[in-house]
């Protein structure tokens, strides 16, 4: 068995991801993972056409026409990589796996054999029974913190386990350079990418629903903020918009970021800056179903959260957030290098 260096919370996160436009691979010679947009793929299958069309024996190379595209460097960078990576693909790079629902599955039930509570274990026994298991497996646990925060260094190393069962199938062994003087133990991703990937991935997704007018990113991970604990976005909606599809990413936004004790929240205003509330976090949103539920009008408008004696957003605000994402991106202050790349760019692109 080699032993090479991997970052165990990089290629976790990559087990863990479902965006249908990205796809990981992991590099076997470096122990890098290398994600590709699909956006960048169809870029490199027009290039190759573009080749067989051209084909002469004083034909350009794939990197003399990336060169003249129009791009900037980093997207000229992606593409010279997709392109490695589809020429080595099954050498020297192969896709990650992503997790199979019937895991999650098994790592609940096996988390609640380990509660030492009794009352606690029936409810999550109850929860994790039909359709919805894990949404309600997360709401019975929100009720207790430290079990909660148990659980998510339980799913953790449980995905931490099956990314080295993976990498031993391939004869590596990976390593890694602790701190001095403490023990060895599998990092967290940084907060920040972890964010940018999510809000990336809702943005993507949601500026397809009808009735969406604008999307913009509002809170600490528009500053340089460092270790930011979530991701807010802020949703303008037409007055005749169904919000249920809205919503579903909304829980699926916090829900993926659940498992790093990160969050992530959709804040909705109306076409006249109006600030309405947040998106509801319950899959089914009626009123008298919860009943720590502190929206104010529960039910009137489906999936509208509007807990406005919790929670305001300034006109000011919502009239000029700091960074639109769609349909245009505008920054109306500095914006830190990892959105710019990470998030704004991309956008910029496909627009």
């Amino acid at each position: 068995m080699r032993q090479l260096s991997v970052d165990l919370s990089e290629l976790a996160f990559a087990f863990e991801s479902d965006f249908l436009e990205m796809r990981h691979y992991f590099d076997l010679e470096t122990g890098k993972v290398v994600l590709i947009q699909d956006e960048t793929r169809r870029a490199v299958e027009t290039i190759y056409e573009q080749m067989d069309e051209e084909e002469t024996e004083n034909s350009p190379t794939f990197a003399d026409l990336v060169e003249q595209q129009n791009l900037p460097d980093w997207q000229k960078q992606q593409l010279l990589v997709a392109d490695q990576v589809e020429g080595e693909y099954g050498s020297r790079f192969i896709s990650v796996p992503q997790i199979d629902s019937h895991e999650g599955y098994r790592d609940m039930q096996d988390f609640i054999v380990t509660v030492r509570d009794p009352h606690l274990q029936e409810l999550l026994d109850v929860a994790i029974m039909g359709r919805g298991a894990f949404r309600r497996f997360k709401d019975v646990l929100f009720d207790y913190p430290r079990e909660c925060e148990r659980w998510f260094a339980f799913k953790d190393e449980k995905m931490f386990e099956r990314v080295r069962d993976w990498l031993e199938a391939y004869d590596i062994e990976p390593i890694y350079e602790p701190s001095a003087g403490v023990e060895p133990s599998p990092p967290q991703p940084p907060a920040r990418d972890r964010l940018i990937a999510e809000a990336l991935a809702f943005v993507t997704a949601a500026r397809a629903l009808p009735g969406i007018l604008r999307i913009a990113l509002v809170g600490s991970l528009a500053t340089d903020k460092p270790d930011p604990k979530d991701v807010d976005l802020l949703v303008t909606v037409a007055d005749d918009a169904d919000l249920t599809p809205l919503a579903t990413l909304g829980r699926k936004l916090s829900g993926h970021l659940q498992g790093r004790n990160l969050g992530g929240e959709v804040f909705l205003a109306d076409p006249a800056g109006s600030y309405l509330g947040r998106t509801c976090p319950w899959k089914v949103c009626q009123p008298g179903i919860r009943m720590r539920c502190d929206a104010l009008h529960c039910g009137r408008r489906p999936y509208l959260h509007d807990d406005l004696k919790a929670v305001t957003l300034p006109q000011t605000l919502i009239a000029a957030p700091p960074v639109e994402l769609w349909p245009r991106v505008i920054a109306r202050m500095a914006v830190p290098a990892d959105v710019e790349q990470g998030l704004l760019a991309p956008l910029r692109t496909e627009s």
